[in-house]
C-alpha cells in the first residue's frame, strides 16, 4: 500500500540477484542486525495477538463469526482496543513475512526459498493441528459446557444444536501458516515476472492495485476484518485481503531493499494512520451495532452466506448495509492498517539498532507465543469469569495476556536452554584432552621374547 508521503520521493529500484544471476561470491543473505527493528515490531505484535485474544470476551460488539469459550462483562476500553488491534496487526506480519520473502528469493533463489519456508511453517502447521486443535476444542466445550450453552451429551456426540457450532470448525489462529505457504509458492512460481517491473510500474500500479485488492474483498465480505470467517481450507475474501498486504511488502522490497527510505521517513505516517484508526474503530463498532444479527451478513468457508444486508437503518440517507457504507468502511480499513503497518516498521528501524537481552528472548519465542497460547488464553478466560467476578475486564485482560506470552515465552527459554548445555557438552567433550592408546603385545608375542 504505497503512501502518499512516501512516494513524493520514491527510491530507486535496485536490481533483484536471483539464483541465475548471483554472484558466486554471495551465498545467503547478509547479516541482519540492520532490521534489529523489525525484530523488535514482530516481538511486540506477537504479544499485540496475546491482548487481542484477551480481549475478546469483553469486546462488544464483539467479532462476528468468532466462536470463544465464554463471553465476559463489556467494556468499551477494551472494545477499543481489540479493534484498533485486530485493524492493524496482521497487515502488519504480512507486510514483514512479503518483505522477507522476497528478500531471501533475491539471495537464495525462488523455488530454495519457497521449499524451505514449506518445511519451516508446514511441521509446525501439522503438529499444532493435530495436537494443539483437540485441546483447543475441549478447552471450548468446558467454557461452554460451564455457561450452558451445551449440555456435555453434546460433547460427547459432538452433535450440537441451533447452529452453535458453525463457525467452530476450522484451523483456527493457525490459518496464518496455511496462508503463507500458498503466498509462497504463488511467489516463487511468479518470481521471473516481477524481476522484470520497475520503479515506476510498482508505484503507480502493483502498490495502488495491492490496496485496491484488498478494498474490494473488504467491500465485498466486511467479516474479513470485522467478523471471523473460519475453515479448515482458504477463505477466498480472507485469502485476497492477506495477500494483498503480503503482496505489498514484496513489492516493497524491490523499492526499498534495506528500508532506508522508511526508517527515514515512516514516522510521518504515524498522525494520519492514528487518525484514520479512530476514525475505522469508531464507524466499523457503530456499523456493527446498526447491522443487527451477524448470521444475516457473515459467512463462513466456502460456502458462506450471502453477506447482503436488509436493515431499515440509515447513516444519513444512506442504509447501513448499502454498497458505498461498506466500500467507504473498508476504505478507512485498509487505509488505516497500511499507514500504521508502514509506519511503525519505519519508527522501529529508526530507533531499535541493537536488541536489548529481553527483548532478543521475546523476538525469539514470538513464534511460539503465536502458537502455544490459544488454549491457554481460552482458559484462562474460563478461569477469570468464574473465579473473579468481581475483577474489572481491564484486569482481567492484562491477566490472561500475561498468562498467553508466558506460555510461549517459557517453552522458548527452556527450549534454548537445552539447546546450550547441549553445545557446552559438546564444546567441552572436545576440549577434554585425550589419552593416547600405544599399541600392546599379545600375550602369545610375550612368551616367545621370554622364551627367546
Amino acid at each position: 500500500m504505497r503512501t502518499r508521503a512516501l512516494a513524493m520521493d520514491m527510491p530507486k529500484i535496485l536490481p533483484m540477484t536471483t539464483a541465475a544471476n548471483r554472484p558466486s561470491s554471495v551465498s545467503s543473505e547478509p547479516h541482519r542486525n540492520h532490521f534489529a527493528g523489525i525484530d523488535a515490531l514482530r516481538a511486540v505484535a506477537a504479544v499485540a495477538v496475546v491482548v487481542l485474544h484477551a480481549c475478546v470476551p469483553y469486546a462488544q460488539p464483539s467479532m462476528a463469526g468468532l466462536s470463544w469459550s465464554v463471553h465476559d462483562t463489556p467494556s468499551e476500553p477494551v472494545t477499543a482496543v481489540f479493534w484498533a488491534i485486530e485493524i492493524v496487526i496482521m497487515p502488519i506480519f504480512l507486510v514483514i513475512a512479503g518483505f522477507f520473502a522476497a528478500r531471501s528469493i533475491a539471495y537464495k533463489g525462488a523455488w530454495s526459498t519457497a521449499a524451505n519456508r514449506l518445511r519451516r511453517l508446514g511441521w509446525p502447521l501439522l503438529l499444532t493441528t493435530l495436537f494443539l486443535l483437540p485441546i483447543e476444542f475441549y478447552t471450548w466445550m468446558l467454557g461452554w459446557v460451564a455457561e450452558g450453552q451445551v449440555a456435555v451429551g453434546n460433547v460427547r456426540r459432538m452433535k450440537f444444536e441451533g447452529g452453535i457450532d458453525r463457525n467452530l470448525w476450522g484451523l483456527s489462529h493457525l490459518w496464518f501458516l496455511q496462508y503463507l505457504m500458498t503466498y509462497m509458492i504463488l511467489l516463487a512460481a511468479s518470481w521471473s515476472t516481477l524481476v522484470r517491473c520497475t520503479a515506476g510500474q510498482i508505484g503507480r500500479i502493483a502498490l495502488p492495485g495491492c490496496f485496491l485488492a484488498a478494498v474490494v474483498a473488504l467491500t465485498l465480505r466486511p467479516e474479513v476484518v470485522w467478523g471471523f470467517q473460519h475453515s479448515f481450507l482458504p477463505v477466498v475474501s480472507k485469502w485476497v485481503y492477506s495477500g494483498a498486504f503480503f503482496a505489498a511488502g514484496v513489492f516493497w522490497y524491490r523499492l526499498d531493499p534495506e528500508l532506508d527510505e522508511l526508517a527515514e521517513r515512516g514516522s510521518r505516517l504515524l498522525g494520519p494512520g492514528v487518525l484514520l484508526t479512530t476514525a475505522a474503530v469508531c464507524i466499523g463498532t457503530w456499523w456493527l451495532g446498526v447491522i443487527g444479527d451477524p448470521a444475516m451478513w457473515i459467512g463462513g468457508g466456502w460456502a458462506g452466506i450471502d453477506p447482503e444486508v436488509t436493515t431499515e437503518k440509515f447513516a444519513g440517507q444512506l442504509p447501513a448495509s448499502s454498497l458505498v457504507m461498506r466500500s467507504a468502511l473498508a476504505i478507512l480499513s485498509v487505509g488505516a492498517a497500511s499507514l500504521i503497518t508502514f509506519a511503525l516498521m519505519g519508527i522501529s528501524l529508526a530507533s531499535v539498532n541493537r536488541l536489548s537481552p529481553i527483548m532478543k528472548s521475546l523476538a525469539n519465542a514470538s513464534f511460539l507465543i503465536y502458537l502455544l497460547h490459544h488454549p491457554v488464553v481460552g482458559l484462562a478466560h474460563i478461569a477469570a469469569k468464574f473465579a473473579l467476578p468481581t475483577v474489572s475486564p481491564i484486569a482481567k485482560v492484562a491477566l490472561v495476556s500475561s498468562l498467553g506470552v508466558a506460555a510461549g515465552w517459557s517453552v522458548s527459554w527452556l527450549a534454548t536452554r537445552r539447546r546450550q548445555r547441549i553445545r557446552e557438552q559438546s564444546q567441552a567433550s572436545q576440549e577434554r584432552p585425550q589419552s593416547i592408546a600405544f599399541p600392546q603385545r599379545s600375550e602369545t608375542e610375550v612368551a616367545k621374547t621370554r622364551a627367546a
